[in-house]
């Protein structure tokens, strides 16, 4: 049966498979990260280790994913289970949602999720209570403020754009709504002094912060009607707003990505929404600050084909080239789009256009190249030791450049503009990876199965595939030798009786949260056998299995006969050793 008795209890093994054959795994899986179709399969970057190349198949035919690298696979449940780290019922759960299917199951998160789901609803509460204040005569400014700037009725709605008062009438709506003092302060949305409670945010333009899964989470709320020194106010972390696991726009943009291939990473939400009422939808932010390894991994969710797109100042370079070093260390060379006059998209969009901006996202220019541009400013290339740093910063950067073609062009290109000749720039690179320590990889040795494990594997390989093997194996009474493989066969022939079929997605779901097996799974449908089996051959796997029973039997009895003092006792053991032999061989 399916998972723990506490599950059993809760769903059966039919809605499980019916929620399992509702969707289709491929787009499932699309929704969490770029795939490639070749051939039949899918391909795509594996998010379970440090993948550089798309190791990870996904097989529509067969509803199972499967990293040729790491080892990880299993079907549409498994993914969810190890993509987001949750249990096999809130996998079940989560894809029943996608496809309306009804299950009355109680509750399944975890206590601390709950916990948080009071600042979740304070945080949509709010949100809500912004936009219905710009909808007032308190409102109108602004609201013009916004038209001005070209953000209409509809992006407002989309991206749930409002505006806060002064005073304390956030705090009281809270309050109304059931919410006690200390939540309310730990939410950050409202503070204490000697005159009591009071709103953070005043009088500003509220933007809200949404989490990858678009729950409201923080506010930025922006000056326009005053000269307040602070043209932004942020909320401050909070048991929900965690500001460097955050990708502005994340969970709006997945779709336009998939649909284009491509993400355009920009420096904060008002870059996104300049670049969203234009039309360019496939962009999401950072959020201003140095990107932290959490949010490369997400952006590598999204896609492998990355363009930065950050304000054009030094403040915007030393953001890109810090952005595109986070985003290397997990196996991603973004592009480069530098904009002219040190400005941001917003500003570029009015003084230049869109179509000139256009221009710049289908012709970024490649990151080795941007950095060489970076480099050669500020150095005078007439002065030799400003030569010199600049060859060896750049030669630096090259050990990231695995294409042999882009490394001659930056060569030639490094000569021509210093006039230092190839060979001397080559003979230093050649002189550098000579005194490089190379580590020779460490790769641990396969281990070598032996016939008896070849047998039973062999066995459970072709029970995966066909229903006929399952009944000879079952008819048999083979013994495997190995206690989860021997469960496994069990879990098989259970399947078996119950739906009279073998289907390999199906049947990992009837597993439901046994990982163990499951991996056991994924490593016998794996293994090099043919796919098609031939019924000599199966009987060959029972019959040294039955070896193994024989010889197992007959230590125990020659153990016996050793310990035996009576020679008519040893007389009647190694008759039996005689006829165990016939029997079985």
């Amino acid at each position: 049966m399916i998972g723990s008795s506490d599950i059993m209890s809760r769903i059966s093994d039919e809605k499980i498979l019916e929620i399992r054959n509702s969707v289709n795994i491929v787009d499932i899986v699309s929704e969490y990260l770029p795939l490639v179709q070749k051939g039949k399969n899918y391909f795509g970057v594996c998010p379970f280790h440090d993948d550089h190349n798309p190791s990870m198949s996904v097989t529509q035919d067969k509803q199972m994913f499967k990293c040729f690298v790491c080892g990880v696979g299993g079907n549409v449940f498994t993914f969810l289970m190890e993509y987001e780290h949750i249990s096999f019922l809130e996998a079940v759960k989560k894809i029943a949602d996608k496809v309306n299917i009804q299950l009355d199951i109680g509750p399944i998160t975890k206590k601390s999720v709950s916990l948080l789901s009071k600042y979740y609803e304070m945080y949509d509460l709010s949100m809500k209570y912004y936009q219905n204040n710009l909808k007032t005569a308190s409102g109108k400014d602004a609201l013009k403020y916004l038209q001005d700037r070209g953000i209409n009725e509809e992006i407002i709605k989309e991206f749930g754009i409002g505006i806060s008062y002064k005073g304390d009438k956030l705090y009281k709506m809270l309050k109304a709504s059931k919410h006690d003092d200390k939540g309310i302060e730990e939410s950050g949305l409202c503070n204490y002094n000697d005159k009591g409670y009071y709103d953070v945010f005043s009088n500003r333009i509220m933007f809200p912060l949404f989490d990858i899964d678009g729950k409201v989470v923080a506010f930025s709320g922006r000056i326009y009607n005053t000269t307040d020194s602070s043209k932004y106010v942020n909320s401050k972390e909070s048991p929900i707003f965690k500001k460097g696991q955050m990708i502005y726009n994340y969970h709006r943009v997945r779709e336009f990505v998939r649909k284009s291939g491509q993400v355009i990473v920009v420096e904060g939400f008002m870059d996104v929404i300049a670049l969203y009422k234009v039309g360019i939808n496939n962009v999401v932010a950072t959020m201003g600050t140095a990107i932290t390894s959490e949010q490369a991994r997400l952006i590598k969710r999204l896609s492998t084909d990355v363009i930065l797109m950050f304000d054009g100042d030094n403040a915007g370079n030393k953001a890109t080239v810090s952005c595109a070093e986070e985003l290397q260390k997990v196996g991603i060379t973004p592009k480069i789009i530098r904009l002219e006059d040190k400005l941001d998209p917003d500003d570029y969009i009015n003084k230049y256009g869109i179509e000139r901006l256009k221009e710049h996202i289908e012709n970024p220019i490649s990151l080795i190249d941007y950095k060489m541009i970076i480099y050669k400013e500020n150095k005078n290339l007439q002065n030799s030791v400003d030569v010199s740093n600049y060859i060896n910063e750049v030669i630096k950067e090259l050990k990231f450049v695995n294409d042999k073609i882009v490394r001659d062009l930056v060569l030639q290109k490094l000569s021509n503009e210093t006039g230092v000749s190839l060979n001397t720039i080559s003979s230093i690179i050649k002189k550098e990876e000579t005194n490089k320590i190379i580590k020779p990889e460490l790769i641990k040795p396969s281990k070598k199965m032996n016939r008896y494990e070849k047998a039973y594997k062999g066995l459970l390989f072709y029970m995966l595939r066909y229903k006929e093997v399952i009944r000879i194996v079952d008819d048999s009474n083979v013994f495997i030798p190995n206690r989860e493989h021997r469960l496994l066969a069990c879990e098989i022939t259970s399947f078996y009786e119950k739906y009279e079929n073998i289907n390999i997605a199906d049947f990992t779901a009837f597993l439901g949260d046994k990982k163990e097996l499951v991996e056991i799974v994924n490593q016998i449908f794996d293994l090099p056998l043919p796919e098609e089996y031939i019924n000599e051959e199966i009987d060959d796997y029972i019959k040294v299995l039955n070896e193994y029973t024989v010889n197992l039997e007959q230590k125990r009895l020659e153990e016996l006969m050793k310990e035996s003092k009576s020679d008519i006792d040893k007389a009647d053991i190694a008759k039996k050793i005689i006829e165990l032999k016939k029997e079985w061989i």
